[in-house]
């Protein structure tokens, strides 16, 4: 099933969409985002993250996710392409880590983070991309930190090294599906509003010190970039990141 997606707010009028942590960070920003925009959402929750499931949007769907389990991983697709009748948009969101310097992590505690953010998103990722070759067209999207593509945070070095690994695998996709009318992409964000939700102004006029725009970034604003990249208009673009930072990081 390829969806036909149009200009203007109905872009995506039965678009069958599934976001991937779409519970986490800006994800519920990127569901409601599309929804308005008449797609049909499969929000993927995530097990082992902390976070609670959220009450289903009109028009979507919450399907459970365990990245630690090969088979559920099929078995969430196959849900969702019943329920979306298809798939033509599959976006991955990240999950919170624990932090720590890097020596300090314990090696079960880096083994945890690589599985859920880079072995988990690319056998999810690699299970979506079977389905949309067979469909002649897809678009993959997926939230990474500009740690993971600049390598200059401290106290994230499993996160870090994760995304980058992520970024490397999905520049590789993007080549190998291209025939096929699939491109893939990833956004890579920098302080956004809900990782600074619990911050004293003081402290958050000191954390945007050194952003060009000097404010953190929106769930709106990142929500937006994931509209465009979903969309055919994005068509040219594949293997890229994005990124979100503010001007505090550019290429």
């Amino acid at each position: 099933m390829v969806v036909s997606v149009k200009n203007g707010a109905d872009e995506f009028a039965g678009a069958p969409v599934v976001v991937v942590g779409g519970h986490l960070g800006s994800g519920p920003a990127i569901v409601r985002g599309f929804v308005e925009r008449g797609a049909r959402v499969a929000v993927g929750v995530l097990a082992g993250t902390g976070s609670a499931e959220p009450a289903p949007l009109e028009g979507t769907t919450n399907v459970p996710l365990d990245f630690g389990n090969p088979q559920a991983i099929k078995a969430f697709f196959d849900a969702c392409e019943k329920t979306l009748d298809g798939l033509s948009v599959v976006v991955m969101m990240a999950a919170p880590v624990k932090t720590g310097a890097a020596l300090s992590i314990a090696d079960d505690e880096y083994r945890a983070i690589i599985n859920m953010e880079l072995i988990g998103p690319i056998l999810c990722i690699k299970e979506a991309a079977r389905r949309l070759v067979a469909r002649g067209y897809g678009r993959i999207i997926s939230f990474v930190s500009m740690s993971g593509k600049a390598g200059v945070h401290k106290h994230v070095a499993p996160f870090a090294a994760a995304k980058g690994g992520l970024i490397t695998f999905s520049r590789v996709l993007a080549a190998e599906l291209a025939p096929s009318g699939i491109t893939v992409n990833l956004i890579a964000t920098s302080l956004f509003d809900v990782q600074v939700a619990r911050k004293t102004p003081a402290e958050l006029a000191e954390m945007v010190k050194g952003i060009p725009v000097g404010r953190v970034g929106l769930s709106d604003e990142a929500a937006h970039s994931a509209l465009f990249l979903a969309s055919r208009q994005s068509g040219y673009i594949t293997g890229e990141t994005l990124s979100m930072s503010g001007g505090r990081f550019m290429d």
